[in-house]
């Protein structure tokens, strides 16, 4: 469609209505190819680190083009989750959840706010065009907000939004106008510290690499593929049966990051307060237990056999 009037104030009106919607950061960036990308991708699933996550498409995910013909621009926001309060484990007896686990789906939180702010942007400028992506669409979102000036890609692969750290959620807009785009963010500042990579148990990570076969969130929430040893030994000695945080405990930016609002986002869990042994649920307890819960896309059946290779028989 034709630019608006005023590309810039309506870009700026566009970042006003996302910090109104909860989101900590906005910005924006154009939707060119990822060419810089498309080696590195090439690379990583020739080396089959793609063979668990079937449903990745590496010609798809270096082109936002290819995902929705019309974009030119996309704004893209931050929304932080971890919270003080949100610490897995910390309650005696329990096992560990991610901290991305603590309150509702973020996708039920984070779709109607983007397609809000898409309808108020239509209401303002008629005949837009958009999409809403929340991390289900094939698109390469850490690399969208480091070009839009966000924060880098560390070491241990997410997002890192500067002194808010990487516990957030990127949420994407993509909008068939061209605005004007933000400074990208070009160089990483992580330095020589490999506190991440000295983090994790298997080895999964190396800089800027991850590798899923090694990854516990692969075979807590991902696959329900057998483990190798060392991430079933990984399980069993660190108590995480859903995701894991442990490169994002260690990362310095997030000594005092942007946290979660509890008003947004809502209470625990009870998955995360119940002792290891009331875990071992039935079909129909799981599915209340995880009801409006990003953990519901585990099967109970995925969920009873990460019990087992963390608590035994």
């Amino acid at each position: 469609m034709e630019a608006p009037s005023d590309p810039r104030e309506f870009k700026e009106w566009l970042c006003g209505q996302a910090l109104a919607q909860g989101f900590a950061l906005a910005a924006f960036a154009p939707c060119g190819p990822f060419e810089e990308e498309r080696e590195r991708l090439g690379a990583w699933f020739a080396s089959g680190r793609g063979t668990l996550l079937a449903y990745l498409q590496p010609e798809v995910l270096a082109d936002p083009g290819a995902l929705f013909p019309e974009a030119r621009s996309a704004l893209v926001a931050f929304f932080p989750y971890a919270r003080p309060e949100a610490l897995p484990g910390a309650v005696p007896g329990s096992l560990k959840l991610s901290r991305y686990l603590w309150g509702t789906d973020y996708h039920i939180l984070l779709k109607p706010r983007l397609a809000r702010i898409l309808a108020a942007a239509q209401a303002r400028c008629p005949g837009l065009q958009g999409r809403v992506c929340v991390d289900t669409a094939p698109l390469l979102e850490r690399q969208l907000a480091a070009r839009a000036g966000l924060g880098w890609q560390g070491k241990h692969t997410l997002l890192i939004a500067g002194k808010g750290g990487p516990w957030g959620f990127l949420g994407v807009l993509l909008l068939d106008v061209v605005l004007p785009p933000d400074e990208p963010f070009l160089t990483e500042h992580c330095g020589s510290c490999t506190a991440c990579l000295e983090a994790c148990p298997t080895g999964a990570l190396q800089p800027f690499l991850l590798d899923p076969a090694l990854c516990l969130t692969t075979y807590t929430v991902e696959t329900e593929a057998e483990p190798p040893a060392r991430v079933a030994a990984a399980l069993q000695a660190t108590g995480w049966a859903a995701g894991c945080d442990l490169c994002q405990e260690a990362c310095p930016w997030n000594r005092e990051p942007l946290w979660g609002d509890a008003r947004l986002w809502g209470g625990a869990n009870p998955l995360h307060r119940s002792p290891a042994a009331a875990l071992r649920m039935n079909g129909s307890q799981w599915k209340k237990a995880t009801r409006r819960s990003a953990l519901r896309r585990v099967r109970h059946r995925h969920w009873l056999a990460t019990l087992e290779r963390i608590l035994g028989p």
